[in-house]
């Protein structure tokens, strides 16, 4: 299932959509952005549609594991051991030699109270860090941004590669640069997208046509200094052809480019595996392996690749036991990942329990909102409080 868009009046520019406030300071066309200093960097990877934890990350010898899934239980042989009880699927070859490195940490059981198995709901939460979801407000780190940059509004301090922006990046006051073909990026404004901008931000001070303008020379900048940072870029490994993987060799040039984005974001969709699982469901760990870890090993050992942050999530787990189908039916907790160079890998949280289930589903144990608050906290020094609105403990997972 794929992300849904930002539910907002889109400035649209061919392959590319800017989103968000219309504050931005604006820069002449010609004049290219100061190139930074690697600064803490987080690259959100969204699993849409549920990924099945139990079969990602295995329990093994577990008797609550291949009983109530006769249909697809993997077998304890082509399993990749990685700790006391737990190994993973035999697709992830590359993961388990991250995990060897020390640099893949496991966050067990994440979810959180109340679990809602509708995509859209839950992915809500997951993307504002509120069980209230939208209704809440901005996507959580949308609030990051903001937070980082309160006098700069100019983009692209969030971006997201592919057709639509989850709204994670979602800010009323920062925009979000989507982008789906890098070479086709463009802009241009469109009439109906001018006239509505002009009628919602009419109060505001400046003018419509003025702040019209600084988005159009602050977005045809961005949109020349992506083209050129992807079509320049030259990885040090060879991605596979796969459609994540290409999204992530845009994210290492954006990352490499020093064009001053902080958090850079990608979906690989297809996870609701209600029916054929095993096949399904290899064929996705086999890319998302390949491709994270292509993407790792090519920006690892560079200043900027040593200053991102990998996280990995889905919106919910798969239900315990299997179908009919050969598939799985939505779940709530599953595991969520962490790699990088400053990562201290491991087991973090605690798997839960097989037997003591609530109607057939995993009881979550670690709230994801802990994994936010560490990164946000730890990675980019800022107080969680302010973004999440809650306390939530942070996860030694960082070195």
């Amino acid at each position: 299932m794929q992300a849904r868009p930002i539910d907002r009046r889109r400035f649209l520019a061919g392959g590319v959509s800017i989103l968000g406030g219309l504050a931005l300071a604006p820069r002449r066309a010609n004049e290219p952005r100061e190139r930074r200093a690697p600064e803490a960097t987080l690259v959100l990877v969204e699993l849409s549609g549920g990924n099945d934890g139990l079969n990602t990350v295995v329990p093994l010898g577990e008797k609550g594991y291949s009983a109530p899934r006769s249909r697809i239980a993997l077998d304890p042989a082509s399993l990749l051991p990685i700790a006391d009880g737990r190994a993973l699927h035999p697709r992830l070859v590359c993961w388990q030699q991250i995990w060897k490195e020390g640099r893949l940490a496991i966050v067990e059981g994440a979810g959180y109270p109340r679990p809602n198995r509708s995509h859209f709901t839950s992915q809500d939460i997951w993307y504002t860090a509120r069980e209230s979801g939208r209704a809440s407000g901005e996507g959580w780190a949308g609030r990051l941004v903001a937070e980082l940059f309160p006098d700069d509004r100019r983009v692209p301090h969030a971006i997201h590669v592919g057709a639509t922006a989850p709204y994670t990046l979602h800010s009323s006051t920062h925009p979000v640069v989507y982008l789906d073909l890098p070479p086709a990026y463009r802009w241009a404004l469109s009439g109906p997208a001018i006239a509505a901008s002009a009628r919602d931000r009419g109060a505001e001070g400046g003018g419509p046509l003025e702040r019209i303008r600084s988005v159009a020379r602050g977005a045809e900048t961005s949109s020349a200094e992506i083209r050129r940072a992807v079509a320049r870029y030259e990885p040090r490994r060879e991605y596979p052809d796969v459609p994540l993987a290409r999204d992530l060799r845009t994210v290492a040039a954006l990352l490499q480019a020093g064009i001053g984005a902080r958090v850079l974001s990608v979906t690989q969709t297809g996870y609701d595996t209600h029916d054929d699982q095993p096949r399904r469901h290899e064929v996705l760990l086999r890319e998302l392996d390949a491709s994270l870890a292509t993407f790792f090993e090519d920006v690892r050992g560079t200043p900027a690749g040593d200053r991102a942050l990998i996280v990995v999530f889905s919106e919910f787990g798969r239900r315990v036991e299997d179908n009919a189908s050969q598939g799985t039916d939505h779940g709530t907790a599953a595991p969520m990942f962490v790699i990088g160079t400053a990562v201290k890998g491991g087991l973090y949280g605690k798997h839960p329990s097989l037997e003591a289930l609530d109607q057939g589903d995993l009881v979550f144990t670690t709230d994801f909102r802990r994994v936010y608050a560490t990164g946000i906290g730890s990675w980019f020094g800022v107080d969680p409080v302010r973004v999440l609105g809650a306390e939530h403990a942070p996860i030694p997972f960082l070195s």
